[in-house]
């Protein structure tokens, strides 16, 4: 079982501009329980969106501008093309998450391929980025931040063709991410001298890691509604950055 010897404190400095996937440090699929009363929906539109614009003021852009990824513009862009995810308890919601496909150019991994060159294969069809967990501080506890990242994963994987899960993250984030079945691609040092990496997951190693089924059909269509899901109740001019490979896990 893994320890938490190699993770960084609460204080640590590599939490600073993300303090949306802080309790993923006490993260552990295998100790995992449902929990009760909670509810999905898929936000669809602008209006519906407004919802989560409370939640979304925790959103932090640092590692994309650290990175030179040139991204924050296009949010509302990204907010279209994606499928953006708010998980509820009662009426009040709890936590946003967003995929994006890729195809656009509007993928951090994306962005990176233009600057340095890995195995690009990642980012054919299936391919989606996985945002960050955004929760207020007080709803920040471990098993109800993974329920709600199992629940919208397996929603999507419900939704779409869902082949590869990645996402640009902190290389303290990165490792945290090694829990839920993703592994580091390579590693970046952003204008700040801040380190950085890409991560990626094939769909059956994250389904595995959450304990999720694997998708074996088609994906089914849209719902203009809230989203049912089988253990939820009630539906639902900058510097470029220096780039490395990642090293050998």
């Amino acid at each position: 079982m893994s320890t938490m010897s190699n993770f960084p404190s609460a204080r640590h400095a590599d939490w600073l501009d993300e303090p949306l996937l802080l309790p993923l440090a006490a993260l552990n699929p295998e100790q995992a329980g449902y929990v009760p009363g909670l509810r999905l929906r898929v936000l669809r539109t602008a209006r519906e969106r407004e919802d989560i614009a409370g939640l979304r003021r925790h959103a932090a852009f640092r590692v994309e501008q650290d990175l030179g990824l040139g991204l924050k513009p296009f949010e509302q862009t990204r907010d279209e093309i994606g499928i953006v995810t708010a998980v509820y308890r009662e009426q009040r919601p709890l936590a946003t998450l967003r995929f994006v496909p890729t195809g656009h150019g509007l993928t951090g991994a994306e962005r990176l391929l233009q600057k340095t060159s890995f195995d690009a294969s990642i980012l054919g069809e299936g391919s989606w980025e996985v945002g960050r967990v955004i929760m207020e501080p007080e709803d920040r506890h471990p098993d109800l931040l993974l329920e709600c990242l199992s629940v919208t994963l397996e929603e999507l994987m419900q939704l779409e063709d869902v082949r590869h899960f990645h996402a640009t993250t902190t290389l303290a984030m990165a490792r945290l991410w090694r829990r839920v079945g993703m592994r580091t691609v390579l590693t970046a040092t952003g204008e700040s001298g801040g380190r950085y990496a890409l991560v990626h997951g094939r769909v059956a190693d994250v389904a595995a890691a959450l304990h999720l089924p694997v998708p074996l059909e088609e994906p089914r269509a849209w719902q203009p509604h809230a989203i049912q899901a089988p253990h939820l109740q009630g539906g639902f001019a900058r510097r470029e950055p220096a780039i490395a490979p990642a090293a050998a896990a």
